[in-house]
């Protein structure tokens, strides 16, 4: 069998490399005949993405060029992440373009490379889902584009739909979505109506809509296929519900975000000593962050509820830190007073969290979760049941389709939303609420979870459905027709 070189792209967002690289991982696993170089690109203003990014070294059959951090200064008109992730990804693509090229005319290498990646035929590039500029670069050298989906298969039928409604029924969607009077839209992969009040900002803002989403999924309908980070069995209807201008579909997760092991951390040592299932985890992701007000009603809900916790805190990014969260130097100065003191013996609170490793012990019983698609698997994978708070990006959407869709998870919120400054305070009455149902053994949602813990693992197993979906999708970056000339 032809060995092949797989070019990997990932996003430069935190979240998206961990699983570009989770993938590749995959890849190499289970084909010996696939080598990967992935293409490191970074975030200028992430330490958290950067730091993790900079840890990934070459392994086995996986190659990794690391890009060095641009100047932030570059990037001071982007209003938002988003934004700046693409001009960053742009900034990139004369560079990769002549990567590819090397690979196409020349691919001679030397030393070690012309072993282990340069005598493979370049067989297809897979980027992310924010990276569809660089569909451009394969259609010029006749190379097989594949997106990797990171989020899941619903979210990309919302996009799709919606794109179809603009460009072929010439819907105006953030007029559809703000100035609708239904109250709620039928979209093709969600099984229940959706409410205007969990459509996210990127599709009722017209800039996110139209000059960063719409032109995403519309890339999307041209590439070789569409790579989605879930299984079948979570996702069956949203899988069924694609029109016939859609790619190929991979469902081949769950891919969780890989971590280093670190047993020596405070929180891990203390997990080790607490009750099965009694720890209840608060962690909203590498962006999340509250207000005081907000701080304070949580920490009231907490201290009601009597379980014990472990709390990722941290502070709202200052004009520096370009909407990344910082570190408080004392929680005091956002805590009620006495909260530490009183809780000493019950819980942590700390900064960044181990999240996945968190997860994984026995200890924790449940999640209060910002619900990014990553959390989502790895609270299934591990079997702990979450209780929904979404932030920012697709979240709303992903904590609807976890309650009201899956049955998955209980509600705290579903349209909290960070970017909406008339956005009320969740109380410490409805946060309470929600903790108790969520760390409720009895709860019958925990069942299902535990459920769906079993099916995720057989998923991904040698004759599950995404190991299936996987090695289909290997036969078609092996076909002829796939090839570059």
């Amino acid at each position: 069998m032809e060995k092949l070189e797989l070019f990997f792209i990932p996003s430069p967002l935190m979240g998206h490399a961990g699983q570009a690289v989770e993938l590749a991982i995959l890849f190499i696993k289970h084909f010996h005949h696939l080598t990967i170089t992935v293409l490191v690109v970074k975030l200028p203003g992430d330490p958290i993405g950067t730091g993790y990014t900079d840890s990934l070294t070459d392994d086995n059959r996986i190659k990794f060029i690391h890009f060095p951090v641009m100047d932030p200064d570059l990037f001071q008109d982007c209003p938002t992440i988003g934004f700046r992730a693409d001009a960053v990804i742009n900034r990139h693509k004369p560079v990769i373009r002549s990567l590819v090229a090397s690979r196409i005319f020349d691919g001679s290498g030397s030393g070690s490379d012309r072993e282990s990646h340069h005598h493979h035929r370049l067989g297809a590039l897979v980027i992310d889902m924010f990276c569809t500029p660089m569909i451009d670069v394969g259609n010029e050298f006749n190379v097989p584009t594949y997106v990797f989906f990171t989020s899941n298969a619903a979210f990309l039928g919302i996009m799709l739909h919606f794109q179809t409604l603009q460009d072929d029924q010439d819907e105006d969607i953030p007029h559809l979505v703000l100035g609708g009077s239904m109250g709620e839209l039928t979209v093709p992969s969600y099984a229940s109506p959706v409410p205007l009040g969990v459509v996210p900002v990127l599709f009722w803002d017209p800039d996110q809509w139209n000059k960063r989403f719409i032109r995403y999924t519309r890339r999307y309908r041209e590439a070789k296929g569409i790579i989605v980070n879930t299984f079948r069995e979570l996702e069956h209807h949203a899988l069924g519900s694609y029109d016939d201008q859609t790619p190929p579909v991979y469902p081949v997760g769950p891919l969780l975000k890989p971590e280093k092991p670190n047993p020596n951390h405070e929180v891990l040592q203390w997990l080790k000593r607490q009750p099965n299932a009694s720890v209840l985890l608060l962690c909203f992701g590498s962006r999340g962050c509250f207000e005081a007000d907000q701080v304070r009603e949580i920490a009231v809900a907490i201290e009601r509820s009597g379980y014990r916790f472990i709390w990722s805190l941290r502070r709202p990014p200052s004009e520096e830190q370009k909407g990344f969260p910082g570190e408080y130097a004392d929680y005091n100065e956002v805590l009620p007073d006495g909260f530490l003191e009183r809780t000493a013996g019950k819980g942590k609170v700390l900064g960044w969290v181990p999240q996945t490793e968190v997860l994984a012990d026995v200890a924790t019983g449940g999640f209060v979760s910002h619900c990014g698609w990553n959390s989502i698997l790895e609270s299934l994978w591990y079997g702990v049941p979450v209780a929904t708070w979404p932030i920012y990006a697709e979240q709303q959407l992903d904590a609807f389709q976890m309650v009201k869709d899956l049955g998955l998870a209980v509600e705290i919120s579903l349209d909290y939303n960070q970017i909406d400054k008339n956005r009320k305070v969740v109380s410490a009455e409805e946060i309470e609420k929600g903790i108790r149902e969520v760390m409720d053994g009895n709860c019958a949602i925990r069942a299902e979870v535990k459920e769906m813990r079993a099916k995720s693992r057989m998923a991904v197993k040698e004759g599950g459905s995404s190991f299936a979906s996987l090695s289909r999708l290997v036969d078609d970056i092996m076909q002829p027709s796939s090839w570059n000339n």
